[in-house]
């Protein structure tokens, strides 16, 4: 039910899609309603609520948001609760129709996860200059969706190397999408999923001593 509401609500919200020539702003504010009417589906129809702790945490100016990964939720709805962040996101979402088209008009970076030196390279300075424009810059440092939440976890090293180039304050996130919205299987199931903000991981540190406080952080329970 709650995919043919989906289907059935985007309708309308395709007929604007001519608005893509349009500026940024109006494109997020389309995307941006949608998926607020999703978010109420899914608590009026699989009773998914949310619920976020330490919003006072959230720069209102540009940051890294560096988040635990557990499933496609945060990949969604992230843009709408966390200030429109732009996220990296794997290349195959871009030849995706429409929303392949909508993700690089909102910003997003594709990233080859089996990519070359010089790739990893571009997707950084990408990251840089959208920071620099004055977006906030969206990171799951696991790469991949963790299957077990009792895993640690496990940081990719390339989250410290983009926040050198980046040079801006790191804001570690965690969560527990999994139980409600596992990331094999297409069933939801009622409950609240908690987005817990941690207070910010200052810039300027040293590349050892920040992979070792964001370790620290993450590897916190909600």
């Amino acid at each position: 039910m709650f995919y043919l509401l989906s289907g059935v609500c985007a309708v309308p919200f395709l007929l604007l899609l001519p608005g893509l020539v349009l500026p940024v702003g109006a494109t997020l504010a389309v995307t941006g309603g949608y998926l607020k009417l999703q978010l109420w589906l899914l608590r009026v129809v699989c009773g998914i609520r949310y619920e976020v702790v330490g919003l006072e945490n959230l720069p209102e100016s540009s940051c890294l948001i560096a988040s635990q990964h557990e499933s496609s939720w945060e990949t969604l709805y992230f843009q709408v609760l966390l200030g429109q962040p732009v996220m990296f996101a794997k290349k195959e979402v871009f030849g995706y129709p429409i929303v392949g088209l909508l993700s690089r008009k909102i910003g997003h970076i594709p990233v080859d996860r089996r990519g070359s030196t010089d790739a990893m390279r571009v997707g950084f300075r990408a990251g840089r200059a959208a920071v620099q424009s004055g977006r906030k810059l969206l990171i799951f440092p696991t790469g991949t969706r963790r299957q077990n939440r009792e895993d640690k976890v496990v940081l990719q090293s390339g989250i410290g190397v983009l926040y050198q180039i980046v040079g801006r304050p790191v804001l570690p996130v965690l969560l527990n999408s999994g139980a409600c919205w596992p990331s094999d299987s297409l069933l939801k199931f009622p409950g609240t999923i908690t987005i817990k903000l941690l207070p910010r991981i200052d810039a300027g540190l040293d590349r050892r001593a920040f992979l070792e406080a964001l370790q620290a952080e993450m590897n916190q329970s909600i």
